[in-house]
């Protein structure tokens, strides 16, 4: 993972502490937390599944994270935040590695995606009804070529929709926009 680390720490804008923009009154603003970890298959990323009783994206892969609150002080508060909550990383557990361009969903949402790497192992805890699961999957897997699908957007531009299943579970939307985004930046540092 020294590697990976070493080309985030170099490659990612170091600004996830910075405060949010002021804000729009047409969309709302989010943070999640793309969680790197090593373990003895190489390196992994952390994803949830939404709960399936939610209003909102129900059963939906995703990165923890979530709504900016009036008393965050920018993306990283949020992030680090939200993943507390719903999968009980302790903030003190992490190293912000920087921040990825935002994403702005269909739904009026601009997510500001915050990398960062477990800095000691931390039992992962889903907090139903928001999260009914959370698992890793191997970045090597993920990067493989054709892996994921691509979809024209309306603005013309292409954009990652869907990935392969992964044990049954479906990565698409803005969080693939935000894996692929992840896994581009890696792919030009050569490393896999």
């Amino acid at each position: 993972m020294t590697g990976i680390i070493d080309l985030l720490r170099n490659s990612l804008p170091r600004n996830a502490a910075s405060p949010y923009p002021p804000p729009s009154s047409d969309i709302g603003y989010s943070a999640v937390l793309v969680v790197l970890r090593q373990d003895a298959g190489g390196e992994q990323l952390l994803f949830t599944r939404r709960g399936e009783e939610l209003a909102d994206h129900r059963g939906q892969i995703a990165f923890p994270g979530g709504h900016a609150e009036p008393g965050d002080s920018g993306p990283l508060q949020t992030a680090l935040r939200e993943a507390g909550e719903e999968v009980g990383i302790p903030a003190g557990r992490t190293e912000p590695m920087g921040i990825l361009d935002p994403v702005d969903t269909s739904t009026g949402f601009r997510i500001w995606p915050v990398v960062c790497r477990l800095t000691s192992p931390v039992e992962i805890k889903p907090a139903p009804p928001e999260v009914c699961e959370a698992f890793w999957i191997p970045i090597a897997w993920l990067a493989r070529e054709g892996r994921w699908k691509w979809k024209t957007a309306p603005s013309g531009g292409r954009r990652a929709i869907y990935f392969e299943p992964y044990d049954g579970r479906v990565v698409w939307g803005a969080t693939a926009q935000i894996t692929v985004h992840l896994l581009n930046i890696l792919r030009r540092g050569d490393l896999g």
